[in-house]
């Protein structure tokens, strides 16, 4: 008998828990949905003023100093982006201040204006977790919610801004190592993915679709080649965290203020693009990575997106590095076939999962997004250059820990 009544309240709080886990997730999925939706509307039409007007990219660096001085001046911990994010999913008395969703959407939107060669995922994500606690404020819940929602949040940014909800879950769920995930969580970062997604699309936003024609089927020369591609696609992914890493030490040391920074930053990215004589490598490059799955691309692709995302990214930008992780393995992959047997749209979709895998140490979340984008058939391939991938890149990751400054 008593052993009823210890089980009967706990099963009782679980229910009211999920509820409420479940109500949090369709309130966070509205206004998720539709930053989402905002933000990729808006990353359209900065990028194509940029594209009408090629003359912005020379004031990259007075719009990075202006960015600096915002975020060193009123920023305070929503500098810190990404690592407050996660530093939050351990510690919930670790605030996220609600000024970071207006001020990364801000400051990406004028990077992607001048030309800055970086991603949209560190913005979605931000913006997301910014509205957890006002939620939670809202609904007038204890603060042992706070954790849950915030996951939940981060399976519906991601997967609103990519169009890939079933990835969001899974890198909600493998993002932090340091703090491992919570199965009560499950439900509710289902539902926030999957509703934020629709929502997004409701707006009238729709994500690029990719073809990857004629997979081979499973054989041993087939996953020899699969073996091969992995390990340089973890080298690769290795090299672009080495390479950020070293820029953002050497900056930081160098530079001590923060808008000189990114002013220097930017005004050595102008001179690297103009020598090239190409904006192949500025924004998002969503062109060069559709051309990618069409025919063999060079190896100057890659390299050059490594060398310059590493380099606004190392001196502070704000964005994200996922978009051109997937221009610099998609490229690569490309190239690859210039040697490797099969169509460059095979070799592109493995590298756009296994260089993200390898970077972000998301190998899970990179297996199902190839799935939702390229389609089932791809998912045995790509968990192999995946997994190989994540393996070979070290130990660390492009989400550092290390607070910006």
């Amino acid at each position: 008998m008593s052993s009823k009544q210890e089980t009967t309240p706990s099963f009782f709080s679980e229910l009211q828990y999920q509820g409420y886990g479940i109500v949090i997730g369709v309130l966070l999925s509205i206004p998720i949905g539709s930053s989402a939706a905002f933000f990729l509307w808006a990353l359209a039409e900065v990028t194509q003023i940029r594209m009408a007007h090629s003359y912005l990219l020379f004031g990259l660096p007075l719009a990075g100093w202006a960015m600096g001085y915002l975020y060193h001046r009123w920023g305070n911990q929503a500098n810190e982006g990404n690592t407050l994010v996660r530093t939050s999913l351990v510690d919930a008395q670790t605030p996220i201040p609600r000024r970071m969703g207006p001020m990364v959407l801000g400051s990406t939107l004028v990077a992607h204006l001048f030309g800055a060669s970086v991603g949209r995922e560190g913005t979605a994500l931000q913006m997301a977790a910014a509205m957890v606690r006002p939620a939670i404020q809202f609904l007038k819940l204890s603060k042992k919610y706070y954790r849950m929602a915030l996951t939940a949040a981060i399976a519906g940014g991601f997967g609103a801004v990519f169009g890939t909800p079933w990835a969001g879950l899974v890198f909600a769920m493998e993002w932090n190592r340091k703090q491992p995930f919570r199965m009560q969580a499950l439900l509710p970062a289902c539902v926030t993915a999957l509703l934020s997604d629709v929502v997004c699309t409701a707006w009238g936003i729709s994500h690029g679709v990719f073809r990857v024609p004629q997979i081979p089927e499973f054989s041993s020369a087939y996953i020899g080649w699969l073996l091969a591609a992995g390990i340089l696609f973890g080298l690769l992914a290795r090299s672009f965290i080495l390479l950020q890493k070293g820029i953002r030490k050497a900056a930081t040391k160098w530079i001590p203020y923060p808008p000189l920074r990114l002013f220097w930053g930017g005004l050595l990215f102008v001179v690297i693009v103009s020598t090239l004589h190409s904006d192949r490598y500025t924004g998002l490059g969503l062109p060069v990575i559709e051309e990618a799955f069409l025919k063999t691309l060079s190896w100057e692709d890659s390299f050059w997106k490594l060398v310059l995302t590493a380099l606004v990214l190392g001196v502070g930008y704000k964005g994200g590095e996922v978009t051109p992780l997937f221009f610099i393995g998609a490229t690569m992959g490309s190239a690859l076939t210039l040697v490797f047997p099969y169509s460059p749209g095979l070799w592109a979709a493995m590298g756009w999962v296994a260089v993200f895998a390898g970077a972000t140490h998301t190998p899970l979340a990179c297996m199902v997004m190839a799935g939702e984008l390229f389609g089932l058939e791809v998912l045995p391939g790509a968990a192999i250059v995946c997994a190989l991938a994540y393996g070979v890149s070290g130990k660390n990751s492009v989400y550092t820990d290390e607070p910006s400054s």
